[in-house]
């Protein structure tokens, strides 16, 4: 017989699903614990306590009196994508594959659409980024925080969101803050030359530095599998 803690275990990946599936919103109400007991196949007493973990992760709100509600709209792909990793596992070299489509997406929205990029807030985080690599050892953030705002430049609601679900698994890893100076350099050259490529609308130019950027990780990714 499976024990207490098992079963929450599973009534809260299935609630998850059950969240993620039925696309609530921000704000959306959830069904009572009464249609949920009978949705997940649990006991009372295990909804609930699937309920209280959500409520601590703050994904969802209990009001006395009204009911339980969706508080973070932008979890169910963060969701599907953490239960999709569980079953699979993690691996890095996917993600990397991943990340380059989601950007090159990004950068190719960005010139067919002739949207004007902030260049100078790029070239500051861009400068962050190199000299952080000395100070604080946070080059990996301001690396990170760099290709988040070439994403946002779009205002693709759905191509954020899946960047940023992305990010979370690199961030939680930090593989990348194992790098040298020269690694450095040549990513803060890429970085100069993208950002002017991106605002020449060349996209050619841009899509072949991108390439080369993130080819590069997937080349150190397989050599420290190799080792």
């Amino acid at each position: 017989m499976m024990k207490r803690t098992s079963l929450v275990d599973v009534a809260v990946e299935k609630l998850k699903e059950y969240i993620a599936e039925h696309q609530f919103d921000n704000g959306d109400k959830l069904p009572s614990e009464k249609m949920l007991v009978e949705q997940l196949g649990v006991s009372r007493t295990v909804v609930r306590e699937a309920i209280s973990r959500l409520q601590q992760s703050g994904l969802i709100q209990v009001k006395s009196g009204s009911g339980m509600f969706i508080t973070e709209k932008n979890k169910h792909l963060s969701m599907l994508f953490e239960s999709h990793m569980k079953v699979h596992g993690f691996k890095i070299k996917e993600l990397l594959e991943v990340r380059k489509i989601l950007e090159l997406g990004a950068i190719r929205l960005l010139i067919e659409n002739k949207i004007v990029i902030d260049a100078n807030k790029l070239r500051d985080l861009n400068d962050i980024y190199y000299e952080s690599f000395n100070k604080s050892q946070k080059f990996a953030h301001y690396d990170s925080a760099f290709h988040e705002t070439i994403i946002t430049f779009t205002e693709n609601q759905t191509l954020i969101t899946m960047s940023k679900v992305i990010k979370e698994y690199f961030d939680k890893n930090q593989f990348n803050q194992i790098v040298d100076k020269e690694d450095i350099e040549k990513s803060y050259k890429e970085h100069a030359d993208l950002i002017e490529a991106i605002e020449k609308q060349n996209l050619t130019l841009a899509h072949d530095i991108i390439n080369k950027h993130l080819s590069r990780v997937v080349e150190w990714i397989e050599e420290l599998e190799q080792k």
